[in-house]
């Protein structure tokens, strides 16, 4: 994938890349924190998925990815430098992990992951906002048509509600009665007063008392329609009762939600509504949903451009994380193929010292032991010792003076020297002698007596 085109201003290009290379060293709570200070910062508009988003991520990786390297280039030494090997290695060097502190692939991908979640939550509330705001401008539109469709005066309309709002007596409550009764001619004037009541009793910033005052007049007037059978009237007053009731209650405490409940008994109990407006009225939360859900499919034609726009935004910020997924998987795969590369030229270096070192030198080999000599089972058999020992004495006996001689017993394995009275165990402790030179009987007996007891 190609590098996105920078921004053509130079503010704005260096703007992003002294962030791409902040978020680099010290991490994504640094571009939370900038998203939080700048969000109303246009500017910055390219960490919301705005224009150069794409350039900004890309420059984000590829920050990150020099950072690594430097990090890691210490830790790469030439194989010239190793010590000789006594033996090739036989599996292949390990993949260099990534160096501490610099974030991993699987890191970057989630944390555009979860910038992709953060943008895509901003964008739903955005939309919500805007298909209300478009909503309310349709409903306003028509409520203008209406208006000059009937020609009714509303400021009057308004001079007769103040009264009932500021003090809620009979006599307010039935003056601003008899003003709708007596302007109640077609469905558009109905429409027209009825939604002029919803108007101002779900504003924004009305007090408990002008919603309350004013509920009490509607209640009036329903009850007035069903006793003179005003349809119409009915008609209007049961499209906007919903959100007028769920309004109101939803928006005070528990003891004030109670004055309004009343209400709803005296309503329910005197059949002004049908079943699905009550059961909306008794749930009022559910209730003023529904509500809204009906005013987008009624509006729908000024509702679906809006819920487009942000649909294909949404579908943007999407391919941008994949195309960023996509972007660090191909330099994932070059460094592995770099380290494959580098593998490479090293295994042939280390094969050649291994082949220059010499082979350590063979141990000499182990002296080969004598012989023992096996007991004889003969009775009286004389051996001479100088024999017997293996060695040769460095000076032979003179007929004079005999040969030495020792007797083996043929019911012990034991040997004596005769004329001495040494005797040994066994013939592998006397022929431990024969390292020592014999000179002398004497000096036999003594080496025979400080080995054999």
């Amino acid at each position: 994938m190609e590098m996105p085109l920078p921004p053509d201003d130079q503010e704005l290009r260096n703007v992003i890349d002294k962030l791409a290379q902040f978020v680099a060293r010290n991490g994504p709570e640094f571009e939370k924190m900038t998203m939080e200070k700048q969000k109303d910062n246009p500017k910055f508009s390219f960490l919301f998925g705005g224009e150069f988003y794409s350039y900004y991520k890309c420059k984000l990786a590829l920050e990150q990815q020099q950072l690594i390297c430097k990090q890691q280039a210490p830790e790469l030494e030439p194989a010239a430098a190793l010590p000789p090997l006594t033996q090739p290695p036989l599996a292949p060097a390990a993949p260099i992990p990534p160096a501490q502190g610099a974030p991993s692939m699987d890191e970057l991908i989630q944390q555009s992951q979860w910038n992709l979640q953060q943008q895509e939550q901003h964008l739903l509330a955005l939309r919500q906002e805007q298909v209300t705001a478009a909503v309310a401008h349709a409903v306003e539109q028509q409520m203008q048509k209406l208006l000059e469709e009937t020609q009714l005066d509303m400021n009057e309309f308004d001079n007769l509600l103040q009264p009932i709002i500021d003090t809620c007596t009979k006599d307010a409550i039935s003056a601003g009665k008899n003003w709708m009764f007596s302007n109640a001619k077609s469905p558009p004037h109905c429409e027209l007063m009825a939604g002029h009541l919803r108007n101002r009793i779900t504003a924004d910033g009305a007090h408990f008392e002008l919603r309350l005052h004013l509920i009490y007049l509607i209640n009036d007037v329903l009850h007035h329609c069903q006793r003179k059978q005003a349809r119409e009237l009915l008609a209007a007053l049961q499209k906007v009762v919903v959100p007028i009731y769920c309004t109101s209650f939803l928006a005070v405490e528990e003891d004030k939600q109670q004055k309004i409940a009343r209400l709803l008994q005296l309503w329910e109990k005197n059949g002004y509504f049908d079943d699905s407006i009550i059961q909306q009225l008794q749930s009022p939360a559910l209730g003023l949903g529904q509500y809204q859900a009906t005013l987008i499919n009624e509006y729908s034609s000024v509702v679906q451009p809006v819920l487009l726009a942000f649909q294909q935004q949404i579908q943007t910020l999407k391919t941008q994380h994949e195309e960023f997924v996509n972007s660090l998987d191909q330099q994932q795969q070059q460094q592995q193929q770099q380290q494959q590369q580098q593998q490479q030229i090293q295994m042939p270096q280390m094969e050649t010292e291994v082949k220059a070192t010499p082979p350590p030198p063979a141990p000499p080999p182990a002296p080969t032991p004598a012989p023992a000599i096996p007991p004889t089972t003969q009775p009286g058999i004389w051996l001479p010792l100088h024999l017997l020992l293996g060695a040769s004495p460095r000076k032979q006996p003179s007929p004079r003076e005999g040969l030495w001689f020792c007797n083996h017993r043929p019911d012990s394995n034991r040997f004596k020297v005769p004329g001495w009275g040494i005797s040994c165990l066994n013939v592998t402790k006397l022929l431990q002698l024969r390292q020592f030179s014999i000179n002398c009987p004497r000096v036999l007996a003594e080496e025979t007596a400080q080995i054999v007891f």
